[in-house]
């Protein structure tokens, strides 16, 4: 570097980047443009109030001069103009775009102006020719001042300051010069060369914007670049002071310290450490004092003395980790509590190695000493936490399932004889007490669905779920299962077809899972779809369409129902987990259901996953091997959770 700055300084040549030509002009255009429509969002509130006042104005003096519909329609119009420009600016507020998106908000101000030309152009049309001379002077002045205050607020964007001008100050031209007559022709003639002013004081003034900005950005691009001159002058002048600050550093004792470094960033550690092996001598940084709280007036120590500082019980290790590295030079690494003078314990990671001489005999062995105690101490905090969760997992699920298995009998009861008595009530034609047993057995089957379902669920969390592979067909599974299902699709007035292949042949799985599975998807659609659709698709794939495991069978239930977010898929198919709450007051259910039906889906190497559109439908597609094992991995291919 210095060499480089030498060079320079001696032939000449300026070190410091020339101002790049091109670095003011790109893009200066565009945020001339962007500056120009924020200065013109800026001043609406100014405008707004002014068309504001000016309309209330003339309301109140034309209130008994014109037709009370056209001066309320007028008035109507104005005020949506006004509406639509004060809504136009909360949005931009609201937006903050960046200037590559001015475009759109440009036109956007610009229809918002040519509207309230347009009204104040009606005003000359409706309003002017109304009442005698003083009236139409206060018109001729409203319009006026309008527009020679769009000189101002207006001309930050042109095109919205024509759009404005224009059509509100043409209608009064035109009206004097349709009243004729000397005075009629010259207040036409005026309002032309007023207009003419207009339109030319406009461009200048927006000629004149244009240059002030241009200048203001191109003088903050000046200091910009300066500014990062500067700064890199500054910093080749320190590394110059630097190089020539290092080269009058010279000596054995640079050497050994730059090596001692280099030795240190390589091994890593926050204190190093020496020990020279000849001597037997260990002297360290500040830090690796400071970790076994050794006085910093401690030259050196033995290797007896650190051994003295190293927990009784972490001894062996050390000795053996430091006496591989002696007899074959490589970096040892070895964790091992230090007991300090005032008996604190402190975990040590040290890390070193061996330097041999040119005999090859140990001359010197260098490290790092790293203070891990309160990494230790967190990771113990978390193991045993990690272990407490477990346990109350454990404990839970066994509670579950205890408290499952208790409420199974009085519920087995409770439906027994809730039959029972219907039965009685029958025979002795009570259909009152027909109907209410039919409740009590309706609501203990589903509390016993229920517990059932939990039953499973801390089955599986508990590892204590089995699978009974055995040999079915398919077609008929399918079969068998949509006629069981057929009446809830049916009770919520929905048609339930099935599409299944010629032949999908046989499958050796869990017959039971497999029907709870799609009975569990089934029962959904029909839950949560009324009026509509439900079609069950069982399909065979080859080899060629998904390998391994001797082929797949994959069962597809769509229906029309209420469907659910994109980002609501995976959170259905955990436990306990629903749509909304109102989805359980409407439905009932405990969210458990896909939850167990993917757990069995995996037990058996398949895999479940879903595609859905609120308020569209969904669609639950189960991949299964055509040949399961009760210790198959979950399938990957296809599977979109």
């Amino acid at each position: 570097m210095a060499s480089q700055i030498k060079s320079e300084l001696d032939t000449g040549v300026s070190f410091v980047a020339p101002m790049p030509t091109t670095a003011l002009s790109d893009g200066l255009e565009q945020r001339i443009y962007a500056a120009r429509v924020r200065l013109l969002y800026s001043g609406i509130g100014q405008t707004t109030t002014v068309n504001v006042i000016n309309t209330v104005i003339l309301a109140i003096v034309f209130r008994n001069m014109v037709d009370a519909g056209i001066l309320a329609g007028w008035s109507a119009f104005m005020a949506a103009g006004i509406l639509w420009r004060v809504w136009l600016v909360s949005r931009f507020r609201a937006a903050a775009p960046t200037d590559g998106a001015m475009g759109n908000w440009a036109r956007n101000y610009l229809l918002g102006a040519l509207w309230t030309g347009v009204a104040w152009g009606l005003a000359g049309i409706f309003l002017l020719p109304e009442g005698g001379p003083p009236y139409q002077i206060i018109t001729v002045g409203v319009l006026g001042g309008s527009a020679a205050g769009a000189v101002i607020t207006l001309t930050r964007y042109y095109p919205a300051y024509l759009a404005f001008v224009i059509p509100s100050v043409t209608p009064v031209a035109v009206h004097f010069a349709r009243v004729g007559g000397e005075s009629g022709y010259g207040m036409a003639a005026m309002s032309v060369l007023f207009l003419t002013f207009l339109l030319l004081a406009g461009r200048k003034q927006s000629d004149s914007l244009e240059q002030s900005l241009g200048l203001s950005m191109e003088n903050q691009g000046l200091i910009e670049h300066l500014t990062a001159e500067k700064a890199r002058a500054e910093q080749l002048n320190a590394e110059l002071r630097h190089e020539m600050a290092e080269r009058e550093k010279v000596g054995g004792e640079l050497q050994e310290r730059e090596t001692s470094l280099a030795n240190a960033q390589r091994i890593a550690g926050l204190g190093s450490w020496t020990w020279n092996l000849v001597t037997n001598e260990i002297s360290g940084s500040d830090e690796a004092y400071s970790i076994f709280a050794i006085d910093r007036a401690t030259e050196s120590i033995t290797f007896d003395q650190f051994m003295g500082m190293v927990h009784p019980d972490d001894r062996d290790a050390v000795t053996k980790a430091v006496n591989a590295s002696l007899e074959d030079g490589s970096i040892y690494s070895v964790v091992h509590r230090a007991v300090l003078g005032d008996g604190t314990v402190r975990v040590v990671h040290e890390r070193g190695e061996t330097v041999f001489d040119e005999s090859g005999r140990p001359a010197v062995m260098m490290g790092t000493a790293h203070d891990i105690t309160e990494q230790h101490r967190v990771l113990r905090e978390l193991e045993a936490a990690k272990s407490q969760a477990e346990d109350g997992s454990r404990a839970k699920s066994r509670f579950l399932a205890n408290m499952s298995h208790e409420f199974r009998t009085p519920l087995n009861a409770i439906i027994g004889y809730s039959e029972i008595l219907k039965e009685d009530a029958v025979e002795a034609d009570q259909e009152e007490s027909s109907v209410d047993l039919d409740r009590i057995n309706a609501a203990g089957r589903h509390l016993l669905a229920l517990v059932n379902e939990v039953l499973d669920l801390s089955k599986i969390e508990a590892g204590q779920m089995e699978l009974y592979i055995e040999s079915f067909r398919v077609a008929e599974l399918a079969g068998d299962l949509v006629s069981t299902v057929r009446p809830l699709a049916a009770a919520q007035g929905n048609e339930l077809t099935i599409d299944c292949d010629p032949d999908p042949g046989e499958m050796a799985a869990d017959a039971t899972k497999v029907r709870q599975i799609l009975y569990n998807l089934l029962s959904n659609a029909a839950k949560f779809t009324e009026e509509g659709r439900i079609n069950v698709k069982v399909h065979r794939l080859d080899d060629a369409e998904m390998e391994g495991h001797d082929g797949w069978i994959e069962f597809s239930v769509t229906d029309s129902g209420i469907g659910m977010a994109a980002n609501r898929i995976e959170a259905a198919f955990r436990a306990f987990d629903q749509l909304d709450p109102s989805t359980t007051r409407k439905y009932g259910g405990t969210g458990l259901g896909l939850a167990i039906s993917r757990h069995y889906c995996e037990m058996m190497g398949g895999a479940i996953s879903a595609e859905s559109e609120l308020g569209r439908g969904s669609v639950f597609t189960v991949r299964l091997p055509a040949k399961a094992s009760a210790h198959l991995t979950p399938a990957t291919a296809g599977a979109t959770n």
